[in-house]
């Protein structure tokens, strides 16, 4: 007997916690939880299918609360009405916007509420209504399968009344579809003569260098090592492309053209490679950190374009600098050269920018190659110095006596 009172107690115990705990569960599920909470009821005019107790009130994406229940209105029996307990510091106003909205992958419905103005007086009950009513519009239920639905109709209606109109359409695209198929011989000799009459058809961009002197100058390396850094230019000039001063004409777009580099590095390149074939330096090199100081060959490119007026002309115009390690300027000289274009194409164009600026280099090698070498003017002096007497001033010659 002691034992079956112990498994009744027992029994007893467990059946009273699970009832507690379904009872915790619907207040929970019915009345919002631990929060103070306010019932509004929200008037819809069309189905609200899938909407269930339990599903989620949002405002403005936040969620504020749940349904808590859903019944058909007694006076309108296409209207449903359902209850939601909401936050109270939620911002309900008698303006507030209510829609059905679908969240998540299995497009669970939800209650969605916004908008309402500061100002706009809060949503009281009624005697009507012990519960502040909301309205929704009857747009707020429609599902995406009826939108979809609506839109297929609507373009239905489209059809249906412009299909005259289509059907002549697709006829006249049909008609001269096979007018092109039957005079497609003669279409193609009419687009040939337009691109013959337009200047020919566009080419590709072709790509150009320029060329290094190779006269030599010195027969032996009798100078130090010589550093040549990039040369400075404006911006429009810091280009691989022809840089064109001017309207270039229609039919001849050589501004297409382009070199290996851009026109700084071209020029450094070359002016490095001509310097050395003149062989008076015993070595000729980009700036390096491994190097001690060094003579510096500073150049700067005032002009590298094509003038198109009064004619097409290149113009060419470089300003060198001879620094020595110490950072004296031993000479420096602006160097310019025009050639006009043979023709007015890209290749003509590149041959007369290279030809000018050969000219500058046959110029400026010569007389870097020339330029006194630091320190020579002391040793001229100190070699005057050696020679001369010291500064202890001669002793003067006693005059000659008068004659008697």
């Amino acid at each position: 007997m002691e034992t079956q009172a112990r498994y009744t107690l027992v029994g007893s115990f467990v059946l009273a916690v699970i009832l507690a705990a379904f009872a915790f569960v619907y207040w929970m599920q019915n009345t919002g939880g631990l929060t103070d909470r306010q019932l509004y009821q929200v008037r819809f005019q069309s189905s609200i299918s899938g909407l269930l107790k339990g599903s989620s009130v949002l405002f403005n994406g936040i969620r504020v609360g749940e349904v808590t229940d859903i019944t058909l209105s007694a006076d309108a029996p296409k209207d449903v009405l359902v209850t939601i307990a909401v936050d109270k510091s939620a911002p309900v106003r008698s303006d507030t916007v209510v829609n059905v909205d679908f969240q998540g992958l299995t497009g669970a419905p939800v209650i969605e509420l916004s908008g309402g103005a500061p100002g706009a007086a809060a949503i009281a009950a009624t005697s009507d209504h012990a519960i502040p009513l909301l309205t929704a519009s009857p747009e707020s239920t429609q599902s995406l399968t009826q939108s979809a639905r609506a839109t297929l109709n609507r373009l239905d209606k489209v059809i249906d009344d412009n299909s005259a109109a289509l059907h002549d359409a697709i006829t006249g695209i049909s008609t001269f579809a096979g007018v092109l198929s039957r005079n497609s011989d003669r279409i193609d000799g009419i687009l040939a003569g337009l691109e013959r009459f337009a200047g020919g058809a566009k080419t590709k961009p072709g790509i150009y260098r320029l060329t290094a002197l190779t006269k030599s100058v010195c027969t032996e390396a009798s100078r130090p090592q010589l550093v040549v850094p990039e040369p400075a230019s404006p911006m429009a000039f810091n280009s691989d492309k022809v840089v064109i001063l001017g309207d270039p004409p229609e039919t001849s777009p050589f501004e297409k053209a382009q070199f290996t580099d851009n026109v700084p590095a071209v020029v450094q390149s070359k002016i490095i490679e001509s310097v050395e074939s003149a062989g008076c330096f015993a070595a000729v090199t980009r700036p390096l950190d491994s190097i001690d100081q060094s003579d510096q060959l500073q150049t700067d490119i005032r002009q590298f374009a094509i003038v198109m007026t009064p004619a097409p002309t290149a113009n060419v115009e470089i300003s060198i600098k001879f620094v020595t390690a110490s950072g004296k300027i031993t000479g420096s000289r602006d160097f310019k050269q025009s050639v006009p274009l043979a023709t007015v194409d890209a290749p003509g164009a590149v041959a007369a920018l290279d030809s000018a600026f050969g000219k500058v280099l046959a110029d400026a090698v010569p007389w870097v190659s020339k330029l006194p070498v630091e320190g020579e003017p002391a040793k001229e002096k100190e070699h005057t110095k050696a020679k001369g007497d010291d500064d202890i001033p001669e002793p003067e010659m006693p005059e000659a006596p008068p004659a008697p």
